[in-house]
Parts: C-alpha cells; sequence; structure tokens
C-alpha cells in the first residue's frame, strides 16, 4: 500500500515486490553500517574501547554532503552547527550533541603545542578556527566564496568538513594519545576510552565494514578512491590505508601497554600518510579544472580542486613556499591565474614536487590513470607520463613479437604433424595393397 501512494501503477503483486526490496535494500544498508564498540571492527582494526558514537559523526557529514548538493545550504550549515548523530558524555553525568563545527572551534583549547595544528595555525594567520571560517564561509557565501558559483561552494563546504576538519581532529586523537601514555593514562578521555580508538572511529565511520569494503564519507573513502585512480592498490586495498591500519594496531598496542617512545615518529607518519590521498586529489582536480584539459573544467571540479589544494597549503608552504604559491593561485576563486591557467600539467608537476619535498614520492602518489595529452596551454602530457606510455608501447611491442613467432611456430608445427599424418596414412595403403 505505502508502494501505491508513491503514485506507482503497480499490480497487487508486483507492488508487493518492490516493497519487498525495498524492505531488503533498507535492511543491507544497515547492516553494512559496523559498530565502533569494545571488540568489534572496522576496516580490519579492532577497538579496545567503545566509541561508536565517534564513528556516528559519519552520519551529519553523509546529511551535509547531501544537502549541499541539493543547494540546500542552509539546512546543511544546521547540521554543521548543532548536529544530530553523535552523541558525547558530559562532565558531571549525561550526554551532548558532538558537533562538526566544534571540533574546528575548540581546536585551540584542545589541540594547543600540537605540531600540526600548530603548522596550520601559523600559517592561516593565527587562528585555530581556521578550518570553520572556511566551511562557514563557503556554506553562508561570504569572504573567498562571495562571487563563487554554487556548485564551487557545496564541494568546498563538504571537503572541508572532511580534509580539513575531520582530518586534523584525526591526528589531535592521536596527540592526545600521546599525551595519555606519557602520563601513564591512556584511557583519559570522555567516556574512558582509548584516544587511539577515537582516532580510528573518526578516521573510518561507520560506513565501511568490518573489513573495509563499505563506500563511507570519511577519508578512509578517500584513500580508497583515490587509490583507485592513481593505481596504488595494495592487494585490492589502498596502500595508504594498509598503512595506516599497521600503524595504528602498533599504537593501540603501545598505548594498552605505555609503551609509547616510538609513537612521535609513527604520529608523523601518519600525517605523512594521510596527505597521500590529499595530493591525489590535488592533482586529478588539477586536470578536471583546467579548462584546455580532455575533461574540460567547471565549477564542481574548480571547487574540488581548490579543497584539496587549501587542505595542503600549510605542509606545502613548509616543503616549498614558491611551489606553493604558485598552486594555490591556480585555484583560489579571487585570484586572476584561476582555474588552472598556467595549465594542469605545470600544476601537476609541481604538485609532484612539493610532495616530493615533504617526504612524499611519486610512487607513493601513482599515476592518474584518466590524463590525456590536453590541448591548448595545458603542454601536452608531463615527462613521467611520456616515459610510462613509451614503456607501455615497448612493452606491447615485444609482446605482439613473441605472441607472432609462438603463432608462426605454433602453425608451422601443426603443418608437420598433418604431413607426417598424410605420410603414414600413404604407408598404411601401400601396406594394405601388398600385405
Amino acid at each position: 500500500r505505502s508502494c501505491v501512494r508513491f503514485g506507482l501503477s503497480l499490480s497487487v503483486m508486483g507492488a508487493k515486490s518492490l516493497c519487498a526490496l525495498t524492505v531488503f535494500a533498507l535492511f543491507v544498508g544497515n547492516v553494512v553500517r559496523g559498530q565502533a564498540g569494545d571488540g568489534e571492527t572496522l576496516a580490519g582494526y579492532t577497538f579496545i574501547s567503545d566509541v561508536t558514537d565517534r564513528a556516528n559523526i559519519e552520519l551529519d557529514v553523509e546529511a551535509i554532503e547531501t544537502r549541499n548538493d541539493e543547494r540546500n545550504f542552509a539546512d546543511a550549515k544546521d547540521m554543521y552547527e548543532n548536529g544530530g548523530n553523535s552523541v558525547k558524555p558530559v562532565d558531571g553525568g549525561g550526554t551532548d550533541i558532538r558537533t562538526l563545527r566544534s571540533l574546528s572551534t575548540d581546536a585551540d583549547e584542545k589541540m594547543a603545542g600540537e605540531p600540526t595544528f600548530q603548522l596550520y595555525k601559523s600559517y592561516f594567520g593565527g587562528s585555530g578556527a581556521y578550518a570553520d571560517e572556511f566551511v562557514t564561509a563557503a556554506l553562508d557565501r561570504s569572504g573567498m566564496f562571495e562571487e563563487a558559483d554554487d556548485a564551487f561552494r557545496s564541494e568546498c563546504a563538504t571537503k572541508g568538513v572532511q580534509y580539513q576538519i575531520l582530518w586534523m581532529y584525526i591526528i589531535h586523537e592521536l596527540e592526545d594519545a600521546l599525551s595519555d601514555c606519557l602520563r601513564d593514562d591512556p584511557d583519559d578521555n570522555d567516556g574512558g576510552v582509548l584516544a587511539v580508538d577515537e582516532g580510528w572511529a573518526f578516521y573510518t565511520g561507520v560506513s565501511v565494514g568490518e573489513s573495509g569494503e563499505g563506500i563511507g564519507k570519511m577519508p578512509y573513502t578517500l584513500a580508497e578512491n583515490r587509490a583507485s585512480d592513481f593505481g596504488t592498490l595494495l592487494g585490492g586495498k589502498s596502500s595508504v590505508n594498509a598503512n595506516l591500519l599497521t600503524l595504528w594496531k602498533k599504537m593501540s598496542n603501545a598505548v594498552s601497554t605505555l609503551s609509547c617512545s616510538s609513537m612521535r615518529s609513527d604520529i608523523n607518519e601518519v600525517v605523512r600518510l594521510m596527505s597521500i590521498p590529499l595530493y591525489q586529489g590535488a592533482i586529478r582536480y588539477a586536470y578536471r579544472a583546467d579548462p584546455n584539459s580532455g575533461f574540460g573544467g567547471g565549477a564542481k571540479e574548480w571547487g574540488e580542486g581548490w579543497a584539496f589544494v587549501y587542505a595542503l597549503l600549510p605542509l606545502m608552504n613548509a616543503a616549498n613556499s614558491g611551489h606553493a604559491e604558485f598552486i594555490k593561485e591556480q585555484f583560489d576563486p579571487s585570484s586572476a591565474d584561476a582555474p588552472v591557467k598556467a595549465g594542469y600539467s605545470k600544476v601537476i608537476d609541481r604538485l609532484y614536487a612539493v610532495a616530493g619535498s615533504q617526504g612524499i614520492s611519486g610512487f607513493d602518489i601513482g599515476t592518474l590513470n584518466d590524463l590525456d595529452g590536453g590541448g591548448g596551454n595545458s603542454g601536452g602530457l608531463s615527462g613521467g607520463a611520456i616515459a610510462g606510455i613509451v614503456i607501455g608501447c615497448l612493452v606491447l611491442l615485444v609482446f605482439l613479437i613473441a605472441a607472432g613467432l609462438f603463432f608462426m611456430r605454433r602453425r608451422q608445427s601443426q603443418k608437420n604433424i598433418e604431413n607426417l599424418n598424410k605420410s603414414f596414412d600413404a604407408e598404411r595403403s601401400t601396406d594394405a595393397l601388398y600385405p
């Protein structure tokens, strides 16, 4: 009956079948969402404490993305500021709602002295709430977004939440875990949970499932998507996520046993690894935002590129300020050089170079699989892409020659066998006539 109310012209049997399929789909969708409770597993990591409420903040991200895609920026802002799906305990008992905005606006208090946060705060003029300022401006059409297209604003608002606010908060949880470990108090957190567990919950969200096969809205899924785009899968999974999982398990054991001497270097490696999908995103959208590329550009692609570049600017500036400024000017909506007027090839070359200065190799990033020769001022393929094509052509040529020789020899062998058979048959005929 509920199906018929939606105005579908169906037979009774058809309506029942559709309703049954709908219920089944909803059931499967709910099953895919995992739990982050004590002893439960998300994306290969088994939690020691119950941090399901932290992972549930992904549902807020999902709602914000949906509303932004619908250009319903007012409701997206309401979810961003007030939350709805992530409950947190409060001092003295009771609960409150954890909001995505608070993860940025409370940063000055919570993250003071943490190296990566301090680097970002310094770059953005001393504001600890730099990420909130970016997201709020995109939602309000203010500041740098005053003249921006709605598609541009939508991408920046959503990705600002994902890859600025959450990205930094994940690192904060590991910094908090190190601080707890050094004070011999590993569960000194809201609800008595382990901060390492909190970090993984914020990294994966609830949608990825036990082995990471689900599709979510958090940085974990970005790493999976970009690994497919750049050929950096390891055993069918993102090499970034595989390496992060190893590190998270190591840090969980370190905190649990109060053996935290290597955690500082481990956190630094987490920052390096978590930067790789951001570079991959920036490279992908440098190509797609270039109006003269094979993709053709657009406000959406430009916004996605700016969101990734903005999330990387402090790291790039620390590694090579000249490259960082050049890349920034190619995406900044207030820049006369945007979008990507220097051509994607020049921008991509600098992205690889500045990543290399950060200890991220070309092998770590991989090669974007949908690059073409471009046109206009894009300057054609980069040297690495040309080398790859030449090598690929040579390999193909060798394969074709080998295959040709193989089939020629096989055909000759078949002819020899046929001739032998004919000779044998002739001898048998002669023997039959003259026994």
